[in-house]
């Protein structure tokens, strides 16, 4: 009886083996562990390591792992691979007591090597194998030449020549170009490889598109779209990203990969920025896989690309769609959410005050308040329970909605105690100037300012510090507190020139200087924000307060020009009314009634078009 295994069979074996001795040593590269390679020496890698922080670090481990995985794809695909029914006999071509290589025919003509190197220089394998392919070895000049005299020890079997060098040299960061009589040994960086993991990475994508090319009828080559969108998409290329997807979804649709294809499209049509084409992706998406486990997140991203195109209807159609269909999936807490801000953007505060307090009633009761508040832990039970950071923006938002809707003391008790009694969260700061704002609007001032400077020297970085800095200005310039007033406004100014409330800042400081009978230093600071014109609103008033500044100074010729200046602009019809009082003030005191009169009557335009002398 014949117990020999077929030959097919033994190929497949050895096939499968030298697999993964290959996925094994690229393993032990990539995550930088000794095994079949050892160094003598230590490299820069070590010392980068520690000066990375832990984010870093993992973000890092998390890019080697994909690179890792999509390697892995890759030697299955070539598992796959159909063998040759001939011998394949193999050759000893070089053979001492620390080096022995080998080689021999593999399928589609190529030569398939094996090495087995113990503590010898890099330089000296190197040689070696090139002298057993019959290849000359050129190092790029600018090596570090003690990088390719590292001691080393490496075993590889039935491994192509470009694998092997490619593994030697990757152990280093080095990179080689392999022609038919020529191993080039070169810098990634002059091949625009800056780090050993984007050394693997474009290993990678060239492999996945040489197998591209190999194999385009072959099911499984889906798999390797797939892989070099994902490596794209992670690359931060979603064009490129987009035709990888897009080829497995047109041309194997049926492939189980087509489903996160078809979900990736759209994730590549949100990074290039373009909403329609992306929600018209996920549309599609959420039609084709109605029962996949990530549908309800989907719809939420819909209705946030409808709010991104400014569809607050549609956006707030696909939140309720959610909140009716998965009211028991944790995605329902954040469609409340989503909803409310929706109803907010549209300004339709009180429907964003009901959705809130809905929200609250739903899924906190009080025991749950008192509970976080007290440091207790909460029973666990059949209702959702909010995350920690959906809890906090909630009692924000509610005090916001009271604050938008003019509630002011309702605002204060909920912020009030939002700020008193949680722990730091990311709306903290919002909450704390929020409060801030609504004592301001009853006119408590000293309390606001107080509350101002607090959340100020709480939360210095907050990107609402010069929100604080120009309100604090307005505080204590109406309490007559001038000096202090213009001392606060310079400090938000100095440490925020560039912010959006700059302008508004130099023109708290104009109406203080103004307040301040220093008529001269208020006039110019509002001729220049009226002439600058970065804020159009805001340089209508300066103007106009320019000419209340020359009014003041007695100079009320020159105050009647500059509103009449003001006039020939665009004006609404309030600052109209307003500019025609100041005109007939003007008149009144240089004793000119009857133009006075005509001021208030709001006849001044008229008298322009006619070009009828103003004395």
């Amino acid at each position: 009886m014949n117990t020999e295994k077929p030959k097919s069979e033994i190929r497949d074996q050895k096939f499968r083996n030298t697999i993964l001795v290959n996925l094994l040593t690229m393993f032990l590269l990539l995550v930088g562990t000794t095994g079949y390679i050892r160094a003598d020496e230590r490299n820069g890698a070590g010392t980068g390591l520690l000066n990375m922080s832990v984010g870093e670090y993992k973000y890092m481990l998390t890019n080697e792992r994909t690179v890792l995985e999509g390697l892995k794809k890759l030697l299955e695909l070539k598992q796959r691979r159909a063998l040759q029914d001939e011998d394949m006999t193999t050759e000893l071509v070089a053979e001492s007591e620390d080096l022995s290589i080998s080689k021999k025919k593999g399928n589609y003509g190529i030569v398939l090597y094996s090495i087995k190197a113990d503590l010898l220089s890099m330089e000296d394998i190197l040689q070696a194998l090139a002298s057993a392919s019959g290849k000359k070895i050129i190092i790029d000049e600018d090596i570090d030449k003690e990088k390719v005299s590292s001691i080393i020890s490496i075993y590889l079997e039935n491994t192509p020549l470009v694998d092997i060098v490619d593994v030697i040299l990757g152990a280093k960061g080095l990179e080689p170009i392999i022609s038919e009589n020529l191993i080039f040994i070169t810098l990634p960086a002059k091949l625009n490889v800056v780090s050993s993991y984007g050394y693997y990475q474009e290993k990678a994508i060239q492999a996945y598109q040489k197998a591209m090319i190999r194999y385009p009828d072959y099911e499984g080559i889906a798999r390797a779209y797939y892989e070099l969108g994902n490596f794209y998409l992670a690359s931060n290329f979603p064009s490129i990203a987009l035709q990888e997807f897009k080829t497995i979804t047109a041309g194997y649709p049926g492939h189980p990969l087509a489903k996160e294809s078809r979900f990736n499209e759209g994730r590549c049509y949100v990074m290039l920025d373009d909403p329609e084409k992306a929600r018209v992706s996920f549309s599609d998406y959420v039609q084709r896989y109605p029962n996949e486990s990530n549908v309800d997140d989907t719809y939420l991203i819909i209705g946030d690309l409808w709010k991104k195109q400014d569809n607050y209807e549609k956006a707030i159609e696909n939140y309720n769609y959610v909140i009716k269909e998965y009211h028991d999936s944790n995605s329902v807490i954040f469609a409340h959410m989503r909803l409310g801000k929706a109803y907010l953007d549209a300004g339709d505060y009180s429907l964003a005050l009901q959705t809130f307090l809905d929200m609250k009633e739903k899924f906190q009761s009080e025991t749950d308040m008192q509970a976080y508040r007290s440091g207790d832990t909460i029973l666990t039970s059949d209702r959702i329970v909010l995350p920690d950071k959906i809890r906090y923006e909630l009692e924000y938002q509610l005090g916001n909605c009271y604050y938008l809707l003019g509630e002011y003391n309702e605002a204060i008790s909920i912020l009030k105690n939002f700020v008193f009694y949680e722990k730091n969260n990311d709306v903290m700061d919002k909450a704390y100037f929020k409060l801030a704002d609504c004592f301001f609007k009853t006119e408590d001032f000293l309390t606001a300012f107080q509350l101002y400077t607090g959340a100020l020297a709480e939360y210095p970085e907050s990107s609402l510090s010069s929100h604080g800095f120009l309100y604090s200005g307005k505080s204590l310039r109406l309490m007559k507190m001038l000096d202090s007033a213009v001392g606060m406004l310079n400090k938000g100014l100095s440490e925020h020139y560039d912010s959006i409330y700059a302008e508004s800042i130099k023109y708290e400081i104009g109406l203080c200087y103004l307040d301040d009978e220093n008529y001269k230093r208020a006039f110019d600071i509002f001729i220049k924000i009226a002439e600058r014109k970065k804020d159009k609103n805001l340089a209508v008033k300066a103007k106009i307060f320019a000419g209340v500044s020359l009014a003041r100074d007695k100079q009320f010729e020159k105050a009647i020009e500059s509103y009449l200046e003001v006039l020939d602009g665009e004006v609404t019809e309030k600052q109209r009314d307003w500019i025609s009082g100041l005109i007939g003030d003007s008149y009144s005191e240089l004793g000119l009634l009857t133009e006075a009169v005509k001021a208030y009557q709001q006849d001044i335009k008229n008298k322009i078009v006619m070009g009828v002398p103003l004395q």
